[in-house]
């Protein structure tokens, strides 16, 4: 998939045009697309920690750098191997991600780590970063077709939404190697794999905690993120379909939205409890822990009204601490990021793929007793903004 450089400039020329009438712009290194106005999705931008441009791969770690603030690049903590690209073969990856929130940024850390790596001598890759502020999977599918006019070999995302499913297929029918990860579409498309947690066993397996604290029986709510993403709609009926199952005395109040959001989840959260004061168990299954930890704390029930939830953030982790949080499930975010990327690297230089239709990431509990030992296991927790 090789091109001139004066045929890249001039197609990298006209993409720049439409990106700019159609407002969609990039943030990053190389031919990186955002959505927050920074940059064209065509031309090579400048990273945010340096200021200088790096469209060709870097030929070290050290010069790849990080682009998204707070990302930290860490190659040992890369599980899968690549393999050398013996004959220099150009290879041209795109990975779309949404940036926002500390467990992204750990997605964000698997992807710059990934990135670094493939930079250095002996890989020949260059990975571009595509970055949207939010799951507008329009403006998804609008990167994917632009993707396949660039000509790239490989691209990774975040698999929000069915409307992605044409433009995967397209890039596919391009002979381009597509991977989901963190979240799959509900109907099957042509990508090659989907690397991410067992979301709806995940789900299961937090009810089994939750049924555990409980002495199996009690009152649990359940505040979801977002009812139109299929990764929180996973979790939360997987909740719902073992509590139902396997603990008749546990009664399921409905679930309730917070938009993946703190603040809304703080508010939810207060409320539900208000209306249930016999209520005895949280479950949470995606964005806005961190505001219904502080709701049970200002409502002075730590201890009282359990909480399970999932991802290990620096403020999850005080709530694990202070017992305002009573479990917490990892699910693998670095490995989320990096991972699909390798593996798109060395089909393109294998010709097979390594791993098709699902690749698991671990489904780590996390406990008071625990934390510790966990966090000393994997290195270092992540932030809250």
């Amino acid at each position: 998939m090789r091109k001139t450089k004066k045929t890249v400039a001039l197609l990298c020329a006209v993409l720049l045009l439409v990106f700019a009438l159609a407002a969609c712009s990039g943030s990053g290194t190389g031919t990186a697309a955002s959505a927050d106005g920074s940059q064209s999705a065509a031309a090579p931008a400048e990273s945010e920690s340096t200021g200088e441009e790096s469209a060709a791969p870097a030929e070290s770690a050290a010069d790849a750098g990080t682009i998204i603030e707070g990302a930290k690049v860490d190659l040992d903590r890369i599980s899968v191997e690549a393999v050398e690209n013996t004959e220099g073969k150009e290879i041209k990856i795109a990975s779309l991600c949404i940036p926002y929130g500390p467990f992204w940024l750990e997605v964000v850390s698997g992807i710059e780590s990934a990135k670094a790596l493939l930079a250095q001598e002996g890989y020949n890759a260059q990975v571009d970063i595509i970055t949207f502020e939010d799951m507008n999977a329009q403006a998804m599918s609008d990167a994917i077709e632009t993707c396949i006019v660039q000509q790239y070999d490989v691209i990774t995302l975040f698999g929000a939404s069915d409307t992605l499913i044409p433009a995967i297929d397209k890039a596919t029918a391009a002979g381009i190697h597509v991977y989901t990860y963190n979240t799959d579409t509900t109907e099957p498309s042509t990508r090659v794999a989907f690397v991410g947690q067992d979301l709806y066993a995940a789900g299961q397996k937090s009810a089994d905690l939750m049924a555990e604290l409980l002495d199996e029986k009690g009152k649990v709510g359940i505040i979801t993120g977002l009812f139109s993403l299929s990764s929180h709609e996973l979790r939360r009926t997987g909740m719902e379909d073992e509590l139902a199952e396997k603990y008749p005395d546990i009664t399921v109040i409905p679930a309730v939205e917070c938009n993946d959001n703190d603040d809304v989840a703080y508010t939810v959260a207060k409320d539900l409890i208000t209306a249930n004061p016999d209520m005895n168990g949280i479950l949470v299954t995606a964005s806005g822990q961190i505001g219904v930890a502080q709701a049970i704390r200002d409502l002075g029930l730590q201890g009282e009204l359990k909480m399970v939830c999932f991802d290990y953030q620096d403020a999850i982790v005080d709530g694990l601490r202070d017992n305002t949080i009573q479990a917490t499930i990892a699910q693998g975010p670095f490995d989320q990021g990096a991972n699909p990327i390798i593996y798109g690297y060395n089909y393109c230089i294998t010709g097979t793929p390594e791993v098709e239709g699902n690749a698991f990431t671990a489904l780590d509990v996390i406990t008071p007793e625990n934390v510790d030992e966990y966090l000393d296991k994997i290195g270092y927790v992540y932030g809250n903004g």
